[in-house]
């Protein structure tokens, strides 16, 4: 029998906020750095929604410690310094509101770093917003795994069918999905097709998409 709507778990980056032109900017400048480059088909397939130890595995695989702390600084700081005029995804903060007045509680679980994720979550306005917030850097293992989505749902003391989970990344819709929660696609960057394949329930666009209201709708009564 399906449980009531207890809990929303969002990714950040490319969920909450519309940044993947930032960060495949941020990746190209600082990979032309070290002498490296990616096209964008690549960095959508293997490195979006991937956390840092994963991405310096797969771009300096044969460099010391040294090689890969300098290159995740470098770009984080590239990065960060692109946010001013950051905001949040069409439609979020009426969903925020939404939860708020039912007592649907809001969780975050990213890949991202914790400097990035707080500083995204200041330029929106949106910092302290969420409980739990999980960061894959903190786990033995980050997204794809499901691990972080489990966290978050182990920490409200909730099963996969009292939440629904949103990701923007195949990385993160297969976490979701794999979590056993209702998946939403955001599709900010990877196509809506790539992210059904890989396990996403539904695609929205923004969050004020008319079958996103009505899933939360028909899971909240």
């Amino acid at each position: 029998m399906k449980r009531k709507l207890q809990a929303l778990l969002f990714d950040l980056d490319g969920t909450l906020i519309d940044t993947g032109n930032l960060h495949f900017d941020a990746t190209v400048a600082a990979l032309s750095e070290f002498g490296k480059s990616i096209d964008r088909v690549t960095y959508d397939r293997d490195i979006h929604g991937n956390n840092n130890a994963d991405i310096v595995a797969y771009f300096f695989p044969d460099d010391p410690p040294a090689t890969r702390r300098a290159y995740v600084a470098h770009k984080e700081t590239v990065f960060r310094d692109s946010l001013s005029d950051a905001m949040p995804l069409p439609g979020l903060i009426d969903v925020l509101v939404w939860a708020e007045e039912r007592g649907i509680r809001m969780g975050l679980v990213t890949n991202a770093p914790e400097e990035n994720k707080n500083a995204m979550l200041e330029a929106m306005g949106l910092s302290g917003r969420f409980h739990p917030v999980i960061l894959g850097d903190d786990l033995p293992l980050a997204k794809p795994h499901p691990l972080p989505f489990l966290t978050a749902l182990d920490v409200l003391d909730i099963s996969p069918d009292e939440a629904i989970g949103f990701d923007d990344s195949i990385h993160g819709i297969r976490a979701v999905a794999a979590a056993g929660m209702f998946a939403v696609g955001v599709e900010t960057g990877i196509p809506c097709r790539e992210l059904i394949q890989n396990g996403a329930d539904i695609v929205i666009k923004d969050y004020h998409a008319p079958e996103l209201a009505e899933i939360m709708g028909s899971r909240y009564l």
